[in-house]
């Protein structure tokens, strides 16, 4: 295990470049676990509960897990439209959970269908988005894909029956000791897939703790051990393989969202990051991110993974 007061040494230099170079100024918080225990915690900046942007991508798929544990989810490779209809009829029909959770469903996510301009839209998001023309194979090519995020979310409604807000506040976020959760919803009710979820640092590190335990006691161990198994090459933004809704690295599993929101899952340990960009949703969106912010994870890289792996 590592050496307590070097983990917080690294912590404390990270600390330092944060409050020192305005690359990292909107960095909100760095929370450190080791065996599960608290080792390092500090807040910068911001709301202490802030928006986690696409973690919540990786929340959904954990809830997906507590649910396939249930018995309530379908097969990985049982199509979607099968408990979402709408889906039937348009380029979504046929694809599968697995592909969802891999991002390969193989469709277009820019210009009408890039998320922005979705959730521009008054109603009908789901239907928009399972409407986006075909690109690739499903099931081939790696595209970062939020809609997808948001179809699996109206799946997950259907299978649950519940949103998915309320049925994760019962069954993954209660049973964490996770009470400041609050999950956005679009138009029509659908709990945002692929961001919008509130969450504290605190919260992002017991989630992490459940990821690092291998979804256990939650999890269904078969989808547990098929997130966090590389599925695809991955690529932008994170740069790594993807799993299913989390990336994965030799040894190491990554929740990430924009603006500086990770959560860094090793054996031993976990990281949590959250930056505060001065997110205003708009429309239009509009931060107050400098051209060239930085996030923490940068500063995690350098100081703190190598005292944490040894």
């Amino acid at each position: 295990m590592p050496d307590p007061a070097a983990v917080r040494a690294a912590c404390r230099r990270i600390g330092a470049t944060v409050r020192a170079d305005h690359r990292y100024a909107h960095t909100s918080h760095l929370r450190v676990l080791v065996a599960g225990e608290l080792v390092f915690d500090e807040h910068y900046r911001g709301p202490v509960v802030a928006d986690v942007f696409s973690v919540t991508k990786t929340v959904v798929a954990t809830v997906a897990g507590v649910a396939a544990r249930q018995g309530l989810l379908p097969g990985l490779d049982e199509p979607l439209d099968a408990v979402l209809p709408a889906l039937r009829g348009t380029p979504a029909r046929g694809r599968t959970w697995r592909q969802l959770l891999s991002m390969t469903r193989g469709a277009a996510v820019d210009g009408p269908w890039d998320i922005d301009a979705v959730t521009a839209r008054p109603g009908g998001q789901v239907a928009h988005i399972a409407s986006a023309p075909s690109t690739d194979p499903p099931g081939r090519v790696f595209r970062y894909d939020n809609g997808a995020a948001h179809l699996l979310s109206a799946g997950l409604s259907r299978v649950v029956a519940a949103p998915v807000a309320e049925y994760a506040a019962a069954e993954l976020f209660t049973p964490l000791g996770i009470a400041d959760a609050t999950w956005a919803a679009d138009p029509d009710g659908v709990s945002y897939g692929f961001a919008h979820l509130r969450l504290s640092a605190d919260a992002l590190g017991r989630l992490g703790e459940l990821w690092r335990a291998g979804g256990r006691p939650l999890l269904d161990p078969a989808f547990a051990a098929a997130m966090t198994t590389a599925q695809t090459p991955g690529g932008p933004p994170e740069e790594l393989p993807y799993g299913l809704g989390i990336w994965v690295d030799d040894g190491l599993l990554l929740a990430g969202g924009w603006a500086g929101q990770h959560v860094v899952v090793l054996p031993g340990a976990v990281v949590v990051t959250t930056g505060d960009p001065g997110f205003d949703p708009g429309p239009p969106p509009r931060d107050e991110l400098p051209p060239d912010w930085r996030p923490a994870l940068d500063l995690v890289r350098r100081h703190l993974l190598p005292v944490l792996r040894g």
